[in-house]
Parts: C-alpha cells; structure tokens; sequence
C-alpha cells in the first residue's frame, strides 16, 4: 500500500472513532452537550459505516497482498479482535460495577443491561451478539454491537476468498442462514470497501479523476446530509417495514437505506485517494508520526470509551463535581484510552504468532496421518 494512502486510512480511522467519541459524549446524561461540537451529535452511524467501508477495504487487500492462506488471514483477525475485546470487556465490568454503587440512578436506563452476565460475556467473545434478530447488549458497552457486524464479515470474506467450487458455495450460503437478515442489511456496505480495493487495483484512475472523486465524494456526502437526506430515507423505511419492526427488530440496520448512500460516497473517495496518493509527493515525517500515533489507539477508544464515560459521570456525581462534569467527563475517558490503548493494541502481535502456531500444531498431526 502507498505510504501516503496508509497514512490517510490511519487519519479517516481515527477520525471516525473521535467522532463516535463526540457523538456520545454530548449525550445529556454525561456533560449535557459539547460547546460547538454538539452539532455533530447525529453522525453516529455515518462514523461507523465510514469504519464498515475502511474494514472492508483493508480486508481485501491484505487477502490480496500479505495474508495469502486461510490460516494467516484467521491468526490475524482474531488477533486484531480479542487483544480488544478481552482488555475492553473486562474493563466495563470493572467500570460498571464501582459505577453503578457510586451513581444507581445513571446505571438505570436501557443503556445499561445486566441481567444473565454469563449469557453476555458468551455472546460478546462469540461475536454472537446481534445474530438474526438478537441484541446482547455487553453490559454498558453500545458501541460493541458493530463487532457482532464486523467479525461475520470477516468469516463470510474468507469463505468466498479461500474456499472453491461447491464448498465455497455451501459455506456462504450455511453462513448467511446463521447471521440472518440484520447483519446481512449492512454486508453491502463493507463490500463497498473491498470493491473499492479492487476496482483501484485494476483500474488506475489519472490525478483528475482521483481528484474529482476524492472531492466530489465529500461534496455528494455534504449535500446528502446537510439536506435531510438520511432522516427522508428513514421515514421511507418506516413507512415500508413499520417503526416498531424498524427499531425492535432491525435495530442498528435500520438506517440500511441512508447506509449505502454513505457507504457509497466514503468508497469513492477511498477510490479517489489511492489515484491521488501515487501522484502527490510523499507526506512529511511531521505529519506521519502523529497521524500513526492517534491512529494506534483507534480500537481501543472505539471499544473502551462508552462505559468510561458512563463511570466518570458517575464519579463526577458522586464526588460533587457537577459544575465541572464537561472536562471531568470529556478529557476522563480519552486519558484512560491514552494511558491503556497503546499497550493493549500492541498485544496484537504476539496474540497473532499465538494464533499461527496453534495452527501449526493442528496441521501437523493431520500431515502425518496422510
């Protein structure tokens, strides 16, 4: 991958994770509403199918350039997952616990779900989650239905990747049959990353068209947003599936429709920037290194910032900081993130060397056996 196309994923990765960050934290029950960044209070799902387009993407070309076995590309998607996920998991039953005695009242609503612990530890690690019509919410942690998403996305690529012939056929088929409607709602959107991918490996595009893409894309997003268009598609879907399917059974897919349309601007200009990332000069070292930097905590904040801010409003109750709950609040979680996310991310790499020689050790017998 060109250096300049890398760093410019890293930057739209970490962007997209500071604004769900955003989005959250102005909610009224942690500080209430951010000065001037409240306005980006509604872009939630558009950050998250910004991270479904990128996944999508990275997905194909590490398939096509680094991880060319089976084994390579399962070793390093569960290593990308659970050097997360376990770190992000326990941390919000730690977090919810001493919360929830410090302030009940904000541990009351439907944001925070406890019951059967077993039963949502299982599901979480699982990826489990959000199968069919399900929502196993991981305690206070929202945020953690996308993996429920993202990680059957990465099962479904491999089976139509690495698999052949009628095999490969069944497996998609037995796989869609076990995710169900909901997940599904949302693949096009992901696969928009991979066409991305692969369209600008086959077809490279001069610097014009890269640059009226790349431009046009943001422009076409703008336009989209700032004239109604997702909330006109949602009311089209309530008027098509009813609202009480639409929010009790479609939950996190029900904005599919306004989905694709952002899915559909953030691909093409995934496809514009790899056209202009060959042309323009190679970035400075003083704009590469802080891009990385941000960029190394990406998962983390995504997977651990929710049930930060629920504890730390809960702390700012408790301990009578109310008059100072917008930076107790705001800046809380994202120390959190900087002092754990750095070391939590890098364990990546030797739970990745885990994963592989466990494979080994599974391949070797059935080799002696033939």
């Amino acid at each position: 991958m060109h250096r300049n196309l890398s760093i410019y994923l890293d930057l739209v990765r970490f962007l997209a994770a500071l604004m769900v960050f955003v989005v959250h934290a102005n909610y009224e029950r942690f500080t209430g509403g951010i000065p001037v960044l409240w306005h980006f209070k509604d872009l939630g799902n558009d950050a998250v199918m910004v991270f479904f387009v990128l996944s999508g993407f990275v997905i194909a070309y590490v398939a096509d350039q680094k991880e060319r076995t089976i084994e390579e590309y399962a070793a390093s998607r569960f290593a990308r997952l659970y050097s997360v996920v376990v770190p992000a998991l326990i941390l919000t039953m730690l977090l919810d616990a001493a919360g929830s005695v410090l302030e009940p009242s904000l541990y009351s609503g439907r944001w925070y779900e406890y019951d059967d612990p077993l039963v949502r530890i299982l599901a979480s690690l699982s990826f489990t989650n959000e199968l069919w019509f399900s929502y196993t919410r991981p305690f206070s942690n929202g945020p953690f239905w996308s993996l429920g998403y993202e990680a059957w996305y990465y099962v479904l690529f491999a089976a139509a990747h690495f698999l052949r012939g009628h095999t490969r056929t069944v497996a998609v088929a037995t796989l869609c049959l076990i995710i169900g409607p909901k997940i599904l709602l949302l693949l096009p959107v992901w696969l928009l990353g991979v066409w991305a991918y692969r369209y600008s490996a086959r077809v490279p595009l001069g610097a014009g068209q890269g640059g009226l893409l790349f431009v046009g894309s943001i422009a076409g997003y703008l336009a989209f947003r700032l004239n109604g268009g997702p909330d006109e598609l949602l009311e089209f879907s309530k008027e098509l599936f009813g609202t009480e399917f639409l929010y009790d059974k479609l939950s996190w897919s029900r904005k599919f429709l306004s989905s694709y349309v952002i899915g559909a601007c953030v691909a093409a200009n995934f496809v514009g920037a790899v056209a202009l990332a060959r042309r323009l000069p190679r970035l400075p070292v003083w704009m590469e290194q802080p891009i990385r930097y941000c960029a190394g905590f990406t998962f983390a904040l995504y997977l651990m910032h929710y049930p930060l801010l629920q504890f730390f409003a809960a702390l700012t109750v408790a301990v009578g900081l109310e008059p100072y709950r917008l930076a107790v609040v705001g800046l809380g979680p994202l120390a959190v993130v900087w002092l754990l996310g750095g070391s939590i991310e890098r364990q990546k790499g030797p739970l990745k060397a885990l994963f592989l020689s466990w494979f080994d050790r599974e391949q070797q017998p059935a080799m002696r056996v033939r």
